[in-house]
């Protein structure tokens, strides 16, 4: 991708949201390279801002890409399935508390739909402004858009899915201190999900503890123990669920937006004809 001068000086404007976009496409020097046919991302951004007086949390934008949306709802559909399996074996082993919890982490995965969504990583100005070879072309995005920051963290523990306010320095262990014991008794591993999606795996029992700060929006999962602990109640034949619940669960969280209140603007007639969407 080729930026020419007259690009870098309208995504620098905006970022740095002194200059207007006007002023700062007349700065480009005559006889500069014209601009690229293709729209992308920061131009939509910078449309955005000069078309709106709105603020802009850049810490929760997003985008959702074609080829992440066309595969959500059969990532959503897997994790239930697989969670039919771990509730039902809870249940035989007579393991009541987990078969509970498991089963509200089947119930929110049920009523919540799989679009809208987004890619995980970073879609704001600001970070396309320092890294312009990655801005994405609009006709490989389906949506972008931000939410307002919210005012909560959410964890998917072993007793079910709760959500905590959020407060300034907040840390997860101040987030587990909140639960029962038996929300994350014998757990040793989680994943922090942050607000643009990269998930981070920290060790949380004595033996691997890693201090950890939460951010607003983030979510947690705590590992489904694998051997010995609360999953050595479970049937031997329910394994194979636990290692596909721990791996992908995290992994589609990654891709909820990361908040409720949310702008979302979709892309029309975006489709590439070939190549990578």
């Amino acid at each position: 991708m080729v930026v020419n001068s007259s690009r870098w000086r309208r995504l620098a404007a905006a970022w740095l949201l002194v200059v207007p976009l006007g002023a700062a496409a007349q700065a480009a020097e005559p006889g500069s390279a014209a601009a690229p046919a293709e729209r992308q991302l920061s131009d939509a951004w910078v449309a955005t801002l000069q078309g709106s007086q709105a603020r802009i949390p850049w810490s929760h934008a997003f985008a959702l890409r074609h080829r992440t949306s066309e595969g959500l709802e059969a990532r959503r559909t897997r994790l239930v399935n697989e969670l039919d399996g771990l509730v039902l074996g809870a249940r035989v082993a007579g393991n009541t508390a987990l078969a509970a919890g498991l089963g509200e982490w089947h119930r929110e995965l049920e009523r919540r739909p799989a679009l809208p969504g987004r890619t995980p990583g970073r879609h704001d100005l600001p970070w396309l402004g320092a890294n312009l070879r990655l801005d994405p072309p609009m006709s490989r995005l389906q949506l972008y858009g931000y939410c307002e920051v919210p005012s909560w963290i959410e964890l998917w523990h072993l007793g079910g899915v709760s959500r905590l306010d959020w407060q300034p320095g907040m840390t997860l262990d101040q987030a587990l201190d909140s639960l029962t014991d038996d929300a994350h008794r014998a757990v040793d591993q989680a994943v922090v999900i942050t607000s643009n999606g990269r998930q981070v795996p920290r060790g949380i029992a004595a033996w691997n503890h890693q201090a950890t700060p939460l951010s607003p929006g983030s979510r947690v999962v705590l590992m489904i123990p694998e051997r010995g602990g609360r999953s050595g109640a479970l049937p031997a034949s329910v394994q194979q669920e636990i290692t596909i619940v721990n791996e992908r669960l995290p992994a589609y969280l990654a891709t909820r937006l990361p908040g409720e209140a949310c702008e979302i603007q979709g892309v029309e007639g975006s489709r590439d004809q070939g190549g990578e969407r």
